[in-house]
C-alpha cells in the first residue's frame, strides 16, 4: 500500500533523509519533504521509505536570466507520481492532515490505516505530517501545542499553492478526470485554519476552487470558526462542499476546553450557529453511533464506526446530503444525525 507524503519534519539527513523526526525541519518551519512510503504488515507498520530528490540551486548565472530549466522540485515529482497513479486506477485523491501527537512513523501508519478502514471507494492518499509530538517540540516558549498546529500550517498553506500551481501547468490531455478530497481529523483542523489564512495572504482575497469534497473530524478548532474571515468563514470556497463530523460526547475536546482554556470545540457540539451556515456546509451529529467499546474517548469515530464510514463514503460519492440514508434531517438546527445502527 503507497502513501505519499508532505512533511515540515526534520528530516534524519538533509541531503539524502531517510526518515523523519518530532521537531520542525532545521532549514525553516515551511520548509517541506516530498516522498511516498510504501507500507506493509498486518498491522500496516512496517514501510519503505522513498524521497523525491530536488535540486534548488541552478547556480548564479542561470538564476540571473530567470533559467530554471535545471531545478527539480520534489513537490512536482510526487504531484504528478499522483496524477499518474490516479489516471491508471481511476481513483480519487484525499489529501489527509493528522492531529496531536504522532510520530512520523504513527502518521504513516494511521494514514495506512484509513485508506484500509474507507477501501470499498478505493483512493490515492497523501497525508500532511507535521511535528505533532507535543513535549518533544523544540518551540517550548509557546503557550500550547495549538501554535505548533498554527506555525506547521504555513507548511501546509504552501504545499497547497505548489498543488495548485502544479494543477495551472498540467496539460488538458493529461487530466486524470479526478476529484482532490480533504480530510482534516482533530488539531490538523487548526493547523487547515492557517493553511488556509497563508493562502489568502498569498493568492489574495479571491480562493479558487481547488478540491471537492472537504470533510471534517472531530475539529479542534473553536464553535464560531465559520463565522470569522480569520478563521474559517472563506474555507467554503476551496471546495464544493464541506461536512462537519461531531460528537457531543468527545472526551479528548472537552480535555481541550479544560486544558487550554479554549471556547466550546467545533468538533463536540458543532458550529455554535449552524442554521447560519452557507448551504454548502454540512453538520452531521455522530453521537448516535459512538460506543464507548469501540471507541473510549468517542474522538476517533472516523476510522472505527462503519456507519460514519457508510456517511463518509456517500459523502465521496457526491450523492446530496438531504439524500444519504445514513443520516436523517434536524428541521431546528439545519444539520443531520445519524442514525443508530439497528442491533
Amino acid at each position: 500500500m503507497r502513501i505519499y507524503f508532505g512533511t515540515n519534519r526534520n528530516p534524519n539527513d538533509q541531503k539524502n533523509p531517510t526518515d523523519f523526526g518530532n521537531s520542525f525541519s532545521s532549514s525553516g518551519l515551511t520548509d517541506l519533504r516530498f516522498g511516498w512510503a510504501d507500507v506493509s504488515g498486518e498491522n500496516l507498520d512496517q514501510y519503505t521509505l522513498t524521497v523525491a530528490d530536488e535540486v534548488l540551486d541552478v547556480g548564479s548565472e542561470n538564476a540571473s536570466v530567470n533559467n530554471f530549466s535545471r531545478q527539480t522540485l520534489g513537490s512536482k515529482v510526487v504531484f504528478e507520481e499522483i496524477r499518474r497513479e490516479m489516471k491508471q486506477t481511476k481513483q480519487d485523491c484525499v489529501i489527509s492532515i493528522h492531529g496531536f501527537n504522532y510520530t512520523f512513523q504513527e502518521a504513516i501508519q494511521r494514514t495506512a490505516q484509513i485508506k484500509r478502514f474507507y477501501n470499498e471507494l478505493p483512493m490515492v492518499y497523501f497525508l500532511f505530517t507535521w511535528p505533532s509530538d507535543g513535549s518533544m517540540l523544540p518551540f517550548k516558549a509557546y503557550a500550547s501545542d495549538r501554535d505548533d498546529a498554527r506555525a506547521s500550517g504555513v507548511a501546509l498553506g504552501r504545499g497547497l499553492l505548489k498543488f495548485a500551481d502544479f494543477l495551472r501547468e498540467v496539460k488538458p490531455e493529461d487530466y486524470c478526470q479526478k476529484n482532490i478530497h480533504l480530510f482534516a481529523h482533530s488539531m490538523g483542523n487548526y493547523a487547515l485554519r492557517w493553511a488556509l489564512q497563508g493562502i489568502k495572504s498569498s493568492s489574495g482575497s479571491q480562493l479558487r476552487r481547488l478540491l471537492e469534497q472537504i470533510i471534517l473530524f472531530a475539529a479542534d478548532e473553536d464553535d464560531d470558526a465559520f463565522e470569522y474571515d480569520y478563521k474559517f468563514q472563506t474555507l467554503p470556497d476551496l471546495g464544493r462542499r464541506v461536512t462537519v463530523y461531531h460528537n457531543p460526547g468527545d472526551k479528548a475536546l472537552v480535555v481541550s476546553d479544560f486544558t487550554k482554556g479554549n471556547p466550546d470545540r467545533l468538533g463536540a457540539g458543532g458550529p455554535r450557529n449552524s442554521r447560519a451556515l452557507p448551504d454548502k456546509v454540512s453538520v452531521v451529529n455522530c453521537e448516535s453511533v459512538v460506543r464507548f467499546k469501540d471507541d473510549p474517548t468517542g474522538h476517533q469515530y472516523y476510522r472505527i464506526d462503519k456507519t460514519v464510514r457508510q456517511d463518509v463514503i456517500s459523502v465521496l460519492k457526491g450523492i446530496n446530503s438531504q439524500d444519504i440514508t445514513t443520516r436523517k434531517y434536524q428541521q431546528e438546527t439545519r444539520s443531520f444525525k445519524l442514525k443508530a445502527a439497528k442491533a
